[in-house]
């Protein structure tokens, strides 16, 4: 895989994605007073609930280290593709019945934040895969 041409052009991409979430997370810490009822604790429009904080967080360092390491982004974004395809799948399930006893307390600004990083990440696995076979094609019939 060449790391050097693709993996430049993607970093940028990652290192938005993984940013995103890291201060999504990691500021969603902040807002979880015990005071507030469930479906109050909120980042700007996004829950903010211990379980899904902790999930952004690990995403956004995941991301850092993937962008320090281009090798590892490729594994980063069909990780991120398939982690965010169900979270979106279980929170416009959770949001369309708003039950009372959900502990993840998806809304639908989540639901769209969730299905954007999952199709952002799917495009960004798919270039990488298809563009060093191009590169190796086009060596071939140069040859």
């Amino acid at each position: 895989m060449n790391e050097h041409g693709t993996g430049r052009l993607l970093r940028p991409v990652v290192l938005v994605i993984a940013l995103v979430h890291l201060v999504l997370g990691v500021l969603g810490f902040f807002f979880l007073p015990e005071a507030n009822q469930t479906g109050e604790n909120t980042v700007w429009i996004f829950s903010a609930t211990g379980m899904l904080n902790v999930i952004r967080t690990l995403i956004g360092v995941l991301g850092v280290v993937a962008v320090l390491k281009p090798a590892a982004i490729y594994g980063y974004c069909w990780m991120v593709f398939v982690a965010f395809a169900g979270l979106t799948a279980f929170g416009v399930l959770s949001a369309a019945t708003s039950s009372a006893g959900d502990a993840v307390n998806f809304n639908w600004a989540d639901n769209v934040l969730h299905a954007l990083t999952s199709l952002s990440a799917l495009i960004a696995g798919i270039v990488l895969v298809r563009r060093p076979s191009r590169e190796r094609t086009g060596r071939r019939a140069d040859v």
